[in-house]
């Protein structure tokens, strides 16, 4: 397990002006929705501060392919170390933003919203009706299944599979809607990943999807030479 803390230590090092800058940018947010709600009647919805805190994991899944993986590779660790230890810290944040949004939503609804209108995807997505666990995993299958995804694209972008992968993600999903017959599938894809009245299989398509992401991402780390 000391290996695992040493890993997550050195990883939180490199995105700690990125997590620290997510923060100060809530909190500049929150003081500027403050001064203005002082001189005006309005209040409009705002997204929760928990789910803002989500930037911290697509950054992560940005960030550490790019420059982790060059200063663990050069002081002479494997490729396979350094695709394990990223699994291992990608699942520490998510777990720990997922509860985080989880005990922040109750304190949305029992405190907060008597004072600001808030938006907050788990109730959006309807996640909250899986209860307190229920939410917490559901949160963290997804969150998983999108930093693998991000983390697989950032790798293969020294290799030609990995600029068509970029082009087929930025391309599918305008030319799914715009395409009636394929617009039905789009939306129950959606629908399933996002808004499934299942725990265990909307949990389960997000889960499914990470593992084949997490071998996407494998692929092209293992061939990386930079």
């Amino acid at each position: 397990m000391g290996a695992w803390a040493v890993h997550f230590k050195a990883t939180y090092l490199q995105m700690r002006i990125y997590i620290w800058g997510v923060i100060i940018l809530i909190l500049l947010g929150r003081l500027a929705e403050f001064i203005v709600s002082r001189f005006t009647d309005s209040q409009s919805n705002i997204l929760s501060d928990g789910n803002i805190l989500i930037l911290i994991l697509l950054l992560t899944a940005v960030v550490l392919p790019l420059r982790y993986y060059k200063r663990i590779v050069h002081l002479g660790a494997s490729r396979e170390r350094y695709f394990m230890a990223l699994q291992f810290v990608f699942a520490v944040w998510a777990a720990a933003i997922a509860l985080f949004n989880c005990f922040w939503y109750e304190l949305e609804v029992g405190v907060l919203r008597n004072y600001t209108n808030t938006i907050d995807l788990i109730e959006v997505f309807h996640w909250v009706n899986f209860g307190f666990a229920g939410s917490f995993v559901y949160q963290t299958a997804f969150y998983l299944m999108v930093m693998a995804l991000l983390s697989m694209l950032v790798s293969g972008y020294y290799r030609p599979a990995g600029w068509l992968l970029w082009v087929l993600l930025l391309t599918a999903i305008p030319v799914g809607t715009a395409i009636p017959s394929l617009r039905v599938h789009v939306g129950h894809f959606f629908e399933a990943l996002l808004f499934n009245g299942s725990l265990l299989i909307g949990a389960g398509y997000n889960l499914l999807l990470y593992f084949v992401f997490v071998a996407g991402g494998w692929l092209f780390t293992r061939g990386r030479t930079h």
